[in-house]
């Protein structure tokens, strides 16, 4: 019994290591190669851990390679447009200007109706708003609206808007999250007590606390309805060395660090 949940455990951190160097994918996201790899991967797993009389590294070893293989194949696909093509396959416009592509439809094994569904769900209801559709390698649609139905934008309205910070999560469930302050730019030593004031409130208090380089706070304290504060932030509550930029990311180069949350 020991020994099944060793193995399961070994395999276990394997196999998260693999999807980590794979990268962050949703199933909706993946490309055809990177579906196949992952459903390998998911068959290979369970068979050292079902299978007590078969060594562990039977289990391993061909995990690893199959990781060899999607970073060899991503390279070339980066590397090579038409091999890229060949693997992944490409974009296929299936609206245009003269209605539905019903020649590309029939290639890609798709129904007029399933094309309308992924059309609903996209909240596109009359045909006669679409300028072109385009099914992207992943699956996905992505729909160009025809001009006059594209939604007006503050450009548009000539609204002066500043731009957005940067936010990052500085504390969760009481405790502060000191990585994320140093993205910032900010000193949580300096800027925790200013939070912690606006909020009458000690650390232990806090659920939730959104923070951007600005100043702009979310905060939500146990069992109390969210709240918006501005947070003074002045020239001491910036690391030594560094400056804010307009995302609220600091410029850590100065200092010869940078640190990059994952």
């Amino acid at each position: 019994m020991f020994n099944i949940i060793i193995r399961v455990l070994i395999i276990y951190v394997v196999v998260i290591g693999v999807m980590r160097l794979m990268g962050k994918r949703q199933i909706g996201e993946m490309e055809p190669f990177e579906l196949v790899i992952t459903l390998i991967i998911a068959d290979l797993a369970t068979i050292p851990m079902a299978e007590q009389t078969i060594p562990i590294w039977y289990g391993i070893i061909p995990l690893l390679v199959i990781c060899v293989i999607h970073f060899v194949v991503s390279v070339i696909s980066k590397k090579s447009p038409l091999m890229r093509d060949v693997i992944s396959g490409k974009p296929v416009v299936v609206i245009d200007d003269n209605g539905i592509d019903f020649g590309e439809l029939k290639k890609l094994n798709i129904s007029a109706e399933e094309l309308m569904e992924a059309l609903r769900n996209l909240d596109y209801f009359d045909m006669s708003e679409i300028n072109y559709a385009i099914i992207e390698r992943n699956g996905k649609i992505t729909v160009i609206p025809k001009a006059v139905n594209m939604p007006v934008t503050r450009e548009d309205a000539k609204i002066k808007v500043e731009e957005s910070d940067m936010y990052y999560t500085v504390v969760e469930n009481g405790k502060v999250i000191k990585k994320n302050f140093k993205e910032l730019g900010l000193a949580h030593l300096v800027v925790m007590p200013r939070i912690l004031h606006n909020i009458s409130g000690s650390l232990s208090d806090v659920s939730f606390c959104n923070l951007s380089g600005s100043g702009d706070a979310y905060i939500q304290k146990h069992g109390m309805p969210a709240q918006t504060k501005k947070i003074q932030i002045t020239k001491d509550c910036y690391i030594q060395g560094t400056s804010k930029k307009r995302d609220g990311r600091a410029d850590l180069r100065s200092a010869g660090k940078v640190e990059v949350s994952k």
